[in-house]
């Protein structure tokens, strides 16, 4: 048989007029010309872009992020199709350690992306992920749900990942590796993150 990997990113570029959430310092990128060569000044928050969530950002005696290992943040992941569906009905499997959710939401990064129309799960759903077991539940909304579904999931230590690119649809029902780095920031609620699935032919749907 032959056998291939795929590398998919599921990050959104971070840019100067990215959309960014209410609230949040605006993105901004400078261009800084030295004599001879050329720096850039970012402006970020721990929440620009693709980005984890860990424990500290809403409990206050929760894990920041350099206090938690890098094994976290990656592993076998599926990817749940929820676009336009009752999630509550779907079964979900129990042998991956991550649920990344496509919800469609992603199509509109940058093309009608507003904070009234983005998919999120409620309260019930985020108890069921952490009943799973699950070490990571990802998203590709620019929030996972209200302040309730966090601490839900963040006081479970359920890592969340949000704004998880559009090209998350190309591995619907897929079984992959997720692999996601937040930088070596210490004393943070979270960091932007470099998100990619690695698909191998060899994997399909987990089963229960």
């Amino acid at each position: 048989m032959l056998y291939f990997i795929m590398i998919i990113d599921l990050s959104v570029p971070i840019e100067n007029g990215m959309p960014y959430f209410p609230g949040d310092p605006q993105p901004k990128i400078e261009k800084i010309e030295k004599e001879d060569y050329v720096i850039h000044s970012l402006l970020l928050s721990t929440h620009t872009g693709t980005h984890v969530d860990v424990p500290f950002h809403f409990i206050s005696n929760g894990k920041k992020l350099d206090e938690i290992d890098l094994t976290r943040f990656s592993g076998k992941a599926y990817v749940l199709d929820a676009e336009g569906k009752n999630i509550h009905s779907i079964e979900l499997p129990s042998n991956v350690d991550i649920l990344l959710i496509y919800t469609g939401t992603s199509k509109l990064w940058k093309n009608g992306w507003t904070m009234d129309n983005y998919a999120t799960i409620d309260e019930e759903f985020a108890k069921l992920l952490v009943r799973k077991g699950y070490k990571l539940v990802g998203i590709d909304s620019p929030s996972i749900g209200n302040s309730k579904v966090h601490r839900i999931l963040l006081s479970n230590d359920v890592l969340i990942v949000e704004n998880l690119s559009s090209n998350l649809e190309k591995i619907k029902g897929k079984v992959v590796d997720f692999i996601s780095l937040p930088l070596p920031i210490k004393g943070v609620d979270g960091s932007p993150i470099r998100a990619i699935a690695v698909v191998r032919n060899d994997e399909t749907h987990p089963g229960k």
